[in-house]
């Protein structure tokens, strides 16, 4: 696994050195978008904040950018009763950055759609509160607890994704995505600078 990354990066490098040749249609571009389907939520879990989105992307040439993600989201567990009579629930707050690059190609004069690839690393903060009481529930070793207390507090996340942007504007877009980030599907709107 650690020779992926250096082997992804030069792929990168590459990509950019070829597409760079092209004649350039730079630009600067911030978006800021909710996700739609969270990627930490499940049966017994809800969204206490739903995924927010934060991106800045560079144009480097007409069909491939570079570009930073940064997302947040808090999942909440429904309450339940472990073995020693606690009622509790845990709250997993979620924080990703990463670096995408994008290929991309224009559907039509207002419809461009995209694709690419992210390395990026999560930040995870788990705690368990007692439901009669709100306080931080700390356990001792071996306790039943409804989470992995030595579970890594941060991963390495590669991710492939799809999108499409409609110009409402010429500065201004809106956009939906598909890929694993925050969310799974998020949608929002991109300003180009």
């Amino acid at each position: 696994m650690t020779k992926f990354v250096p082997l992804t990066i030069l792929c990168t490098i590459l990509v950019c050195s070829i597409l760079n040749a092209q004649s350039p249609k730079r630009s600067f571009t911030l978006s800021a978008g909710i996700g739609i389907v969270p990627a930490y939520s499940g049966k017994n879990a809800k969204s206490e904040v739903l995924p927010v989105i934060l991106e800045a992307e560079y144009r480097i040439s007409n069909k491939f950018s570079l570009g930073a993600y940064a997302g947040y989201t808090a999942v909440k567990s429904d309450p339940k009763v472990l073995s020693d009579g606690i009622e509790s629930s845990t709250t997993n707050k979620t924080s990703m950055v990463g670096l995408r690059g994008q290929l991309h190609k224009d559907f039509t004069e207002k419809i461009e759609i995209y694709g690419g690839t992210m390395l990026g690393y999560a930040f995870f903060n788990t705690t368990e509160k007692d439901m009669r009481t709100g306080d931080v529930v700390i356990r001792e070793q071996g306790a039943p607890t409804p989470f992995d207390p030595n579970a890594p507090k941060g991963q390495f996340v590669y991710s492939g994704f799809v999108g499409s942007k409609y110009a409402l504007s010429k500065k201004m877009r809106v956009y939906a995505e598909i890929g694993l980030g925050v969310a799974l599907v998020s949608t929002g709107f991109s300003f180009q600078l």
